[in-house]
């Protein structure tokens, strides 16, 4: 190759980039199971530890219906202050947002909310 042909590029392109979090993210769905699984001998000795300091009234997206201890869906619901008090006070609204309107919790990603410590 000759070298007035070669031409020095300083950036990625987007569409490069975006491949690569492709190949990353599916090469991670596909080794996770292999990462994460331990041996029979080593499954005992496993600790889970529970700590979420994400702040109460904070929204993420989540999958499936399995939300984690303290959050909601944000789904326009009443939020009852005597159940939620640092939620209540934390937006100063009496209504959550519907940011799931026709969604399907059980196949889709919805949005919840750290509704209490």
């Amino acid at each position: 190759m000759r070298k007035d042909n070669f031409k020095l590029r300083k950036a990625f392109t987007m569409v490069e980039i975006m491949m690569a979090l492709v190949v990353v993210s599916i090469m991670l769905a596909v080794m996770a199971p292999v990462i994460t699984s331990a041996k029979p001998s080593e499954a005992a000795n496993i600790q889970v530890t529970n700590s979420d300091n994400t702040p109460v009234g904070v929204i993420v997206a989540w999958f499936g219906t399995n939300y984690p201890k303290g959050w909601i869906p944000v789904s326009g619901q009443y939020i009852d202050p005597m159940q939620y008090p640092e939620l209540k006070n934390a937006l100063q609204r009496e209504t959550l947002p519907d940011l799931n309107a026709g969604a399907d919790p059980e196949n889709s990603t919805v949005w919840i909310i750290k509704a209490e410590k």
